[in-house]
């Protein structure tokens, strides 16, 4: 048995569905529906799947149930719920930032209260949040504020009050946790490790000079088979050593165990390996930035993304992208010359086949309203007039029509508009603006991350996506409106 097939045991039963009339609905014989029944098959095509879910009568919870576990049957649980949960990071990726500290009473002032002791138990999670939040506060303001932690990113009070810190350009926070080296999933099935991903991304949307460090291990073994105090909270003058639920622990203000818990996270730390490698896009380095992302176009592995609007760069070539670009520049000469190489090749792995972009319907139409695409920041081009829009929506057309470029349906037909994420072989990339409109590249050190978003965009469910009918149909209704000053 399977858990499709005891579901669908279960609604035949409950329906009182006679299994001869469902086979023969189906155009199946009654044997090989006995076989789907038994789990020793599933059903042969989704037009049969479909006709099975209308002869019962399903309501759509139901229906959705059955599809669940007929996918859960096909892939198996791991490979699912891991996928399920790469569609909701996907899905909730931060365009907007979350600063309220929940379950937070205490009062701002980061010195209201004098510790008269160098060791202070405590025994409540609330106790923990009070001395956490005069900690954080404090090293905030501070000059040369330093700040680290050895901790999992479930500890929610800690983690949304770093993301709404107005801390000075000075304060550093280095971060160490452990990723798990196994399948792990919540009780409602998300994928650990990528649940803990989304509780630190308020971090680098809040711009802070944040660092995140990991080993692997596994996460149950290492932090809940009775270690006293495996979690660790560090500034300059004082630290908090807790139980990983964050019930019990020990204050520290004595200078000499500051310092020794401080020898002992670096120590940590130059074993650990960096998760993300961020690169803010400034004036300053954005040469630099650039050429760094320029280079994922010159490897020989195939590129994959899903980002709001369709690439566009492999169109942004020869006389057009002279026309557009921003001559202004600091070595704008080298940046030309740079980009268009760049955007050259893009179009040999298009034509080499080893391009692939799912996008949505709105970024398209966002990109034929202005002119302007998120994947190159405005301080390097001029807004596309309209001939020029229609130029380049042509050579989107010719990818639909292909393959390559494939159109969202629900649920990621509202893909957040922040979000550029790109996998080229074994490395990745995520391009978004912070709180403050920075525009940040975000490179993923860690494989195992990359891996599984890899997976969940190779095997994409086709009915996530437009066929390659509608995808042209979409893209020739834009050029239309725009050609007729509908847009």
């Amino acid at each position: 048995m399977s858990v499709f097939s005891d579901t669908l045991t279960r609604y035949i039963e409950h329906k009182n569905i006679k299994v001869f009339s469902l086979a023969k609905y189906c155009d199946l014989d009654r044997s090989t529906m006995y076989k789907i029944l038994n789990g020793k098959r599933n059903p042969p095509s989704s037009e049969v799947f479909e006709k099975m879910t209308q002869f019962m009568h399903l309501t759509p919870i139901e229906y959705n149930f059955l599809k669940e576990t007929l996918e859960i049957t096909q892939v198996g649980p791991d490979t699912y719920y891991t996928r399920k949960s790469v569609e909701n990071f996907i899905c909730q990726f931060p365009d907007q930032p979350a600063t309220d500290i929940t379950g937070s009473s205490f009062s701002p002032d980061p010195v209201s209260e004098q510790c008269q002791t160098d060791c202070i138990s405590l025994v409540s999670q609330q106790h923990i949040d009070y001395y956490v939040h005069q900690m954080i506060l404090s090293e905030s303001v501070h000059a040369d504020g330093k700040i680290a932690m050895f901790i999992q990113p479930d500890y929610k009070f800690l983690f949304s009050l770093l993301a709404s810190l107005h801390a000075s350009a000075s304060l550093k926070i280095d971060h160490i946790f452990c990723v798990g080296t196994e399948y792990a999933f919540t009780k409602d099935h998300q994928l650990i490790n990528l649940k803990y991903l989304r509780e630190i991304f308020p971090l680098y949307m809040a711009g802070l000079n944040y660092s995140l460090w990991y080993y692997y291990d596994r996460i149950q073994s290492h932090y809940y088979n009775f270690n006293l105090f495996p979690c660790m909270i560090l500034t300059s003058d004082a630290a908090i050593l807790c139980s990983s639920d964050y019930q019990n622990g020990i204050f520290i203000k004595s200078p000499d165990v500051v310092q020794l818990l401080w020898n002992q996270f670096i120590s940590y730390k130059e074993q650990c390996s960096l998760f993300f490698r961020p690169a803010p896009l400034t004036p300053e380095n954005h040469k630099a930035v650039i050429d760094s992302m320029f280079d994922t176009f010159y490897d020989q592995n195939d590129l994959i993304g899903i980002q709001p609007e369709p690439c566009l760069t492999p169109f942004f070539t020869g006389n057009l992208l002279h026309e557009i670009f921003n001559y202004d520049l600091p070595q704008a000469d080298a940046i030309l010359a740079a980009a268009e190489q760049a955007f050259q090749m893009n179009m040999v792995k298009i034509q080499n086949e080893q391009f692939l972009i799912y996008s949505t319907r709105e970024g398209l139409l966002q990109f034929a309203k202005t002119g302007l695409t998120d994947e190159i920041p405005e301080i390097f081009y001029h807004p596309l007039t309209v001939e020029q829009r229609i130029e380049i929506l042509n050579g989107v057309r010719q990818c639909c029509e292909t393959g390559v470029y494939r159109f969202l349906q629900k649920p990621l037909s509202h893909l957040p508009h922040n979000l550029h994420f790109c996998i080229r072989g074994t490395m990745g990339s995520m391009i978004f603006r912070n709180n403050t409109g920075q525009i940040i590249v975000l490179n993923i050190e860690e494989t195992c991350l990359v891996s599984i978003f890899r997976d969940y965009l190779e095997h994409m469910n086709p009915a996530s996506y437009c066929s390659t009918e509608k995808a042209t149909e979409l893209v020739d209704q834009i050029i239309n409106d725009l050609q007729n000053n509908r847009i």
